[in-house]
């Protein structure tokens, strides 16, 4: 099919164009509905053919116009020889009329097509109106458009296209019969294109083909536009480095050489390869999305067998990418996928020079191995044997009787101006046992962080309790936890059995033995030194109503009390 001498330039794309239902790529279950609608006489009064760019829609919408106009139809196969058939196809038929939804979207084009619809077709069985891009239309236009679709005149025909069909109103899509076109599969693609380069005589490699194909994400039009222009670049002869230059894309090995270079842990080498790149003009935000696509595969590979078949690389490449599934965990796969997830966000807003984003991104790489799950850490903190803490538990104080706990200041060592007050705990008196670990307040302190942590993973809400706490005093293996008086409701909650048992049980899995844990109310000292003591402030009672509707909606608090 190579172009005569003197004959007009066709771009592959409209060459090489369907024009039966049988040559549509990739979107055999809409063409065979359309087929039997057309030989059962169930043809609706309007189309909507939804889908990404570039799979078929327009063509498919000019092969049912044909054959529902063709002289010999309406037949599921137009003949393509018949005189309307050849206006449909160059386009310049005078009963099918293509419109530019993003150029035509206002209403008085609207309104005039819908004057011109009463008219009876100039020579077809049916006037057909192909409305592409219809989402583009204003909401004045869609709604002018309205009646005339619902019961429009039985020798009119709609056929939209649009890429976006969830911009389109319910109104519009319940008054259509919606087909649904898909991405064309990348294998599907690849034999399109070797027709088309056996018909024009050109003599690509499978690997350049492949690239086209995987480039054009789904979209026939752009792979068969990228072999025009390769084809002309080229002279013919259209290699991997070809298609590389054109997109400005990467090879294989320059992710192998890559991983090869994590593995190793060698950030000298990623750091060159990065700079070649970028020196050679290559597009990092490309090369981004390549290293998303690298790992993706890699942790299907990681996954087990049957997963092979998702994956879109050539055999030699598979076995190749296959020899380096053990070298990265599933976990660390998933980070990793979830880490050039968050780059291509900032590639796209352009927080910083592209070399840079992608430098730091491959450098976190390097120290996967010092993370831990929490998983692990929770389970670390659950096997701590009883005994000493790892903390190095230093000699107990003096022990105190509890009732002299009950005015201790907030911390005798810190700035704070609060004061302790509360009620001693039951059966706080005597001295600890001999055998108990000494506790201190510096300790406690260091492991307050850890335990918040520990069990908010447990019982989110005496988490968020216990976070208004603060550690204020330790004797013996008595830890004393302050809250503020405004927090009343926090303490009463903390004070319940199951609650108090929760928090001394990860209090005992970080020192180790059997503490106990008081809660007291701490208050703000007026015209006094932070560190004196003072009785405890009593708590203003609550109604019993206010109190019963707090223990109902538990993490509740008053914030205004008029009295």
């Amino acid at each position: 099919m190579k172009r005569q001498k003197g004959e007009p330039y066709l771009i592959f794309a409209r060459k090489f164009r369907p024009e039966t239902f049988d040559e549509v790529v990739g979107q055999e279950s809409t063409t065979q509905i359309l087929r039997n609608a057309i030989r059962t006489g169930r043809i609706p009064q309007s189309f909507l053919f939804a889908g990404p760019r570039g799979v078929g829609k327009t063509s498919t919408a000019r092969i049912l116009a044909k054959a529902l106009n063709c002289v010999k139809g309406p037949a599921p196969a137009p003949c393509n020889e018949c005189e309307i058939c050849r206006e449909i196809t160059r386009a310049i038929s005078l009963d099918v009329l293509e419109v530019d939804g993003a150029s035509n979207r206002g209403i008085e084009e609207i309104r005039t097509l819908r004057e011109n619809v009463k008219f009876k077709p100039a020579q077809s069985r049916f006037k057909i109106y192909i409305i592409d891009e219809v989402h583009m239309l204003t909401g004045e236009a869609f709604n002018a458009l309205l009646k005339t679709l619902e019961e429009p005149p039985e020798h009119v025909k709609f056929i939209f296209a649009t890429t976006e069909p969830h911009k389109v109103p319910l109104t519009i899509l319940s008054r259509c019969q919606r087909f649904n076109f898909k991405r064309i599969p990348t294998e599907r693609i690849v034999q399109k294109l070797e027709e088309v380069a056996k018909a024009e005589g050109l003599a690509p490699e499978p690997k350049a083909l492949f690239l086209m194909a995987r480039s054009s994400d789904g979209s026939l039009r752009d792979a068969e536009t990228l072999l025009d222009q390769l084809g002309a670049l080229s002279g013919g002869e259209i290699g991997e480095e070809d298609v590389l230059f054109a997109l400005g894309l990467a090879g294989e090995e320059v992710y192998f050489e890559l991983l090869e270079a994590l593995h190793r842990k060698d950030a000298q080498k990623i750091l060159s390869l990065v700079k070649q790149l970028y020196e050679s003009g290559k597009d990092l935000v490309q090369f981004g999305r390549g290293l998303y696509e690298f790992f993706r595969n890699l942790l299907l590979l990681r996954m087990g067998q049957g997963m092979e078949a998702f994956l879109e690389m050539s055999e030699e490449s598979e076995k190749r990418l296959a020899s380096f599934k053990d070298t990265f965990s599933r976990e660390e796969l998933l980070l990793i996928l979830s880490l050039f997830q968050n780059l291509q966000g900032d590639l796209r807003r352009s927080l910083a020079s592209p070399k840079l984003l992608l430098e730091t991104a491959l450098l976190k790489l390097l120290h996967l191995e010092g993370l831990h799950e929490v998983r692990e850490l929770l389970e670390t903190v659950e096997e701590t044997p009883k005994g000493p803490g790892p903390f190095g538990m230093a000699p107990p104080p003096a022990p105190r009787d509890a009732s002299q706990i009950a005015c201790l200041p907030a911390r005798q060592a810190s700035s704070s101006p609060r004061e302790s007050a509360g009620t001693p705990r039951p059966g706080g008196e005597g001295t600890d046992p001999p055998s108990v670990p000494a506790y201190t307040l510096e300790t406690v302190q260091r492991i307050w962080p850890q335990v918040l942590e520990v069990i908010k993973t447990r019982e989110m809400s005496t988490g968020m309790f216990l976070a208004e706490a603060e550690p204020i005093e330790v004797t013996g293996n008595l830890v004393v936890l302050g809250l503020p008086e405004e927090f009343q409701f926090h303490r009463e909650m903390l004070e319940r059995t199951e609650k108090r048992k929760l928090i001394e049980g990860v209090f005992s899995q970080f020192l180790g033995g059997a503490p106990q844990i008081q809660l007291v109310t701490t208050r703000l000292a007026q015209g006094e030194n932070p560190g004196a003591a003072h009785p405890p402030k009593e708590a203003p009672k609550l109604p019993e109503i206010v109190r019963q509707a707090m223990d109902i909606f538990q993490g509740s608090k008053i914030v205004r009390a008029d009295e």
